[in-house]
């Protein structure tokens, strides 16, 4: 399938020299090589995981346990699927 993707300069004489190295003449091949790879470490972790891993040692651990409690009476409340 053909697409446009809008690149940055600098981005796009990198993509360039890439393909040169790798003797190819366009450099559909690589994008969609390094896509491909992001959206399966993208499925193996939820964008939740690396926030919370971020933030990891920023609050207290009272904090921590009063922001889990709040997490779970706000998931308490949300409505559920109906078959």
């Amino acid at each position: 399938m053909r697409t446009t993707v809008e690149l940055s300069d600098p981005i796009y004489r990198r993509l360039r020299a890439r393909a040169a190295e790798r003797g190819v003449r366009g450099f559909s091949s690589i994008v969609e090589e390094a896509l491909r790879e992001y959206l399966e470490r993208d499925a193996d972790q939820a964008p939740a995981d690396d926030a919370f891993a971020a933030a990891r040692g920023a609050w207290s651990a009272a904090e921590a346990r009063r922001f889990e409690a709040e997490l779970r009476d706000a998931w308490a409340t949300w409505p559920t699927a109906r078959s």
